[in-house]
């Protein structure tokens, strides 16, 4: 129940009887029923950003794959997806970052 529709209701029974008007006036105060929910643009942004770095990386291994079994050429190309990654998690927080913000800003 929203406050003004509470202040109404307690001018509709003031008029009707000054016991029940005292009892409402004791009723403890409504609560809001509007929820503001903060959405964590951040943490999305950072899982995002690393989906989206492995995914872009992980289109390269056929070409490491058809070279031959190079274990050095396959230990550089996981710490390259491993890099991919961490730099597209990066930059997904920090975009969710500026959201954040805007988000603070706008609200």
């Amino acid at each position: 129940m929203l406050e003004d529709e509470w202040w109404k209701l307690l001018g509709d029974q003031t008029r009707q009887s000054p016991t029940i008007a005292a009892e409402v006036v004791r009723a403890p105060n409504p609560k809001p029923t509007s929820v503001r929910t903060d959405i964590p643009f951040t943490a999305i942004g950072n899982a995002a950003g690393a989906a989206i770095g492995f995914t872009a990386y992980v289109w390269t291994y056929p070409i490491v794959w058809i070279d031959g079994p190079l274990p050095i050429v396959d230990t550089l190309w996981l710490g390259g997806l491993a890099m991919a990654t961490a730099r597209g998690a990066r930059i997904g927080r920090d975009v969710g970052k500026r959201l954040d913000t805007l988000e603070e800003v706008l609200l």
